[in-house]
């Protein structure tokens, strides 16, 4: 992975030269970019997977993405999620998963999110348990975050029942939106306690659920 330079001038380094094989057609950029992927940097393997993941043609490298999933250091395999979540890259999925157990908090988080982009409905369940029980703020909201984006009827009052007695009024304010969504009207003495919570936009999205649902 040389490149020639002008007399005087400094060599490009190898993120350099990285980085602009994510912008090469051809295989040989794809080639020369799967030889970087296995490079003994770990920040060099990182550039190379990130470049991937921006290549053209780079889906044809998706095993290498699968292997970085693997890599022992976390900054490929956290880049590796992004391009899974880009991708939406289904075959990753149990890779995926397996990283939500990751001693590293931010490789968690980010495991968490990618695996929205992967969803099937059997990871309701793990995700809520790490919502319930994750003693890391970070962790709950972007667990929780990912739980809203993919509430479904089968378990929308889950979400709802914990949603609306979290101390973050994000989640009560979801809990609302969830309720105005998918509920039918027994739910609205609820609403009408939530109508009077401390936080504003609580209330707004509790008025608006109750109105919703009373003109149903």
């Amino acid at each position: 992975m040389s490149c020639n330079s002008p007399s005087g001038a400094h060599p490009p380094t190898t993120h350099q030269v990285i980085r602009k094989l994510a912008l090469q057609e051809g295989a040989a950029a794809l080639k020369a970019l799967a030889n970087a992927a296995g490079l003994e940097d770990q920040f060099e393997r990182r550039a190379a997977i990130d470049a991937i993941g921006r290549h053209p043609h780079g889906r044809e490298l998706r095993s290498i993405i699968l292997r970085a999933l693997r890599d022992p250091s976390e900054y490929v395999v956290r880049t590796a999620c992004e391009v899974v979540a880009q991708w939406e890259l289904q075959e990753a999925h149990e890779l995926v998963v397996a990283l939500l157990a990751n001693p590293s908090k931010a490789t968690r988080q980010t495991a968490i999110r990618t695996l929205g982009t992967i969803w099937v409905d059997a990871d309701f369940p793990t995700v809520f348990r790490i919502y319930n029980d994750a003693w890391e703020n970070e962790i709950r909201r972007e667990a929780a975050w990912v739980l809203r984006q993919r509430a479904h009827s089968a378990h929308w009052r889950t979400l709802f029942d914990a949603f609306q007695v979290d101390e973050l009024a994000r989640h009560r304010q979801w809990a609302c939106e969830l309720a105005e969504k998918f509920s039918v009207p027994d739910i609205l003495p609820v609403l009408s306690q939530l109508s009077s919570d401390v936080d504003g936009h609580v209330r707004k999205a509790a008025w608006r659920a109750i109105q919703t649902l009373s003109s149903r």
